[in-house]
C-alpha cells in the first residue's frame, strides 16, 4: 500500500527525526517498518525494528544526543514512493561532538518508512579555486 500523499511521508520524516531529537524510542519506532532496513551515513546498517532498538540502546548508553537534526529542504516522488530529505545534523556521542551536513533516501511501503540511507558530506563546501582540480 502506497504513502497516500506528500504531507503523510513528511510528517512520518519529521516523525522519526524528532524521536531522535526527544531520545524517545517509542516514536522513532511508531514512524518505521517491522523489517525496515536504515544504514547511516558511516556505515552502519540496521535490519527491522529489534535491530534499532538495540542501536537506541547503544545510543543512549553512551549519553548521546541530537544537538540539531534541521530539515533543510524535502521532496517526494508519489509514484516511486519516495522522499528525498536534504539536512544538518549536530550530536554528542560518547562525549564527542559530530557536525554533517547530509541527506537521506527515504522509501516507504505499507503507510511506513520501509528503507533509510543517509549520506553525508565529508568536508565543508567551498568555492571552487578554477585554476586547479581537487578531488581530496
Amino acid at each position: 500500500m502506497a504513502i497516500q500523499s506528500e504531507e503523510k511521508a513528511f510528517e512520518l520524516i519529521r516523525l522519526y527525526i524528532e524521536g531522535w531529537k526527544q531520545n524517545n524510542l517509542k516514536m522513532i519506532i511508531s514512524a518505521l517498518k517491522e523489517d525496515c532496513i536504515v544504514i547511516e551515513s558511516h556505515g552502519p546498517t540496521y535490519h527491522g525494528i529489534n535491530d534499532i532498538k538495540k542501536w537506541f540502546n547503544f545510543w543512549t548508553e553512551a549519553n548521546s544526543k541530537v544537538l540539531k537534526w534541521n530539515i533543510i529542504s524535502l521532496f517526494f516522488c508519489e509514484k516511486e514512493q519516495v522522499a528525498f530529505c536534504e539536512w544538518d545534523f549536530s550530536c554528542l556521542s560518547n562525549e564527542t561532538q559530530y557536525d554533517l551536513p547530509g541527506i537521506s533516501i527515504v522509501k516507504f511501503s505499507d503507510q511506513k518508512i520501509s528503507f533509510i540511507h543517509e549520506y553525508r558530506m565529508t568536508q565543508t563546501a567551498y568555492k571552487w579555486e578554477e585554476s586547479k582540480l581537487d578531488s581530496g
